[in-house]
């Protein structure tokens, strides 16, 4: 129990710093954003967001998961992160210069040489994504989350400067591209100095190929949910054109973008709950509790800015991207359900069941292309929309596969946290931003009141923050 205690105070306060760093950073790409968006368009909008839509892509898959089976792993063996660091840079190189030689049959396929001229510039990214990975691996595994979230913001924050910078001087869709390319630059150089890996390009096969055994099962199922990161790509920019690919990728960001505390306790939990696989009953407990942080990190930011959002952006982006004001909605309520669902992915992970989250992998991502298929040429980003909220009912698959191996972890908490976000999501839009604000307020009010153990969690964030303030003061 007190290994417990520890392990979840660690987690807490880790997650803490991470959260502030990561809204600063936040903060800076949501304003990046707004003035490239705006002095762009939604068409050549659209390019940037197919070329590092596909790049994205690359970075979920090319790494074979091996990052995660340093985290993972319980009996590391010393040298393992300079036999992935090794391996990563063949394998980085050769992957260049294969999606080099690729680009040009992408150009083929859609008709689209823009994107294609984009997307070759962007092909040496991959390898030094590829190459701070595994350094930020292993911050990870010693749950140093705090220097990960600095490093990662000031990468992100340099991307923004120089991104905006560029596009206010004219050069199109170059200034992001040239700000994703410094981004991965220094990330690669910060994450080598905060955690130094012997740089070595040889590599034992034997090594590699049982970490690859252990890490392909997990990344054969990461890779089925990856796809859907190509719908823009695949399905959008042919069926719909490029300005749809600009205006849902706008609602896809900011939903990324308010959305991106999930993802802190989405990555911790893959530390966290693997040192818990052996015992189902706090696996449970945690799940059921991670459940409602993840909520209230999410959906009241989602909310908020769904009422505000008739306000600010025709305002701040313009009119041309009005349509994305009413996608939004459909597009945060599909993250907020991915939200509650995220520690079940974790905690199969962990246990080994990535078979599991392979078929519900494979049922989501076939169910929402489908959709998008029919729908797209018809109803234009409405069918996008439409597309996103015919998909949460798959998730009924990844509950049962918990269920049989920890048992059903208690979702009432969470699901009325949706409820009370629900009526504003939607409504925000629609309504001035005074009413819907009301109606969110009436609502959360209802919620806390209702529910002692939402509002309970706030008074146990602020304890954290406070247990980390007297640990490190002299």
């Amino acid at each position: 129990m007190k290994n417990n205690q520890t392990l979840k105070s660690k987690v807490l306060q880790g997650g803490i710093y991470l959260t502030i760093r990561q809204l600063m950073g936040v903060g800076v790409s949501l304003v990046s954003v707004l003035v490239i968006a705006r002095v762009l368009g939604p068409e050549l909008y659209g390019v940037v967001a197919v070329a590092s839509g596909m790049l994205f892509f690359t970075f979920w898959t090319g790494k074979l998961g091996l990052e995660v089976y340093l985290i993972r792993q319980p009996d590391l063996p010393e040298d393992a992160p300079e036999q992935v660091l090794a391996f990563y840079n063949t394998m980085g190189v050769g992957l260049c210069v294969l999606l080099w030689l690729a680009v040009p049959l992408y150009s083929l396929f859609t008709g689209q040489t823009v994107v294609a001229q984009v997307l070759k510039w962007l092909v040496p990214v991959v390898w030094l994504e590829m190459v701070s990975s595994v350094s930020i691996s292993m911050m990870e595994r010693e749950l140093r989350f705090s220097q990960v979230g600095l490093i990662e913001t000031l990468a992100q924050v340099s991307n923004s400067i120089l991104a905006v910078s560029l596009v206010l001087m004219n050069w199109g869709y170059w200034g992001p591209i040239a700000g994703i390319g410094l981004q991965y630059i220094l990330l690669a150089l910060m994450a080598s100095y905060c955690y130094r890996i012997s740089w070595r390009w040889r590599w034992r096969w034997q090594f590699i190929r049982s970490a690859l055994r252990y890490s392909l099962a997990y990344c054969g199922a990461n890779f089925i949910g990856s796809l859907k990161g190509l719908t823009l790509p695949l399905f959008v920019s042919p069926l719909a054109g490029l300005e749809a690919v600009g205006i849902i990728s706008i609602g896809i960001r900011f939903s990324d973008q308010l959305g991106i505390l999930r993802m802190v306790v989405a990555r911790m939990s893959i530390s966290a709950l693997a040192k818990l696989i052996g015992n189902p009953d706090s696996t449970r407990r945690a799940i059921s509790r991670g459940i409602v942080y993840q909520g209230l990190l999410v959906a009241p930011i989602f909310a908020v800015f769904s009422c505000c959002a008739a306000w600010v952006i025709p305002l701040v982006f313009g009119k041309d991207w009005l349509p994305s004001l009413y996608v939004f909605p459909f597009i945060a309520f599909a993250t907020l359900i991915n939200t509650v669902f995220n520690l079940h992915f974790s905690a199969l992970y962990a246990a080994g069941h990535n078979r599991e989250v392979a078929k519900f992998n494979l049922w989501h991502v076939g169910v929402f292309w489908l959709a998008c298929w029919i729908l797209l040429p018809r109803l234009g980003v409405w069918g996008f929309a439409v597309a996103e909220l015919v998909t949460v009912l798959s998730y009924y698959s990844i509950h049962r596969s918990l269920a049989k191996l920890y048992g059903s972890p208690n979702y009432w908490d969470g699901f009325c946290l949706i409820a009370a976000t629900a009526p504003a999501l939607f409504a925000g839009p629609w309504l001035t931003p005074i009413i819907s604000l009301g109606i969110l307020t009436i609502s959360y009010a209802l919620l806390f009141l209702l529910r002692p153990r939402v509002r309970g969690i706030p008074a146990e964030l602020y304890s954290a923050w406070q247990s980390r303030s007297v640990s490190t003061s002299p």
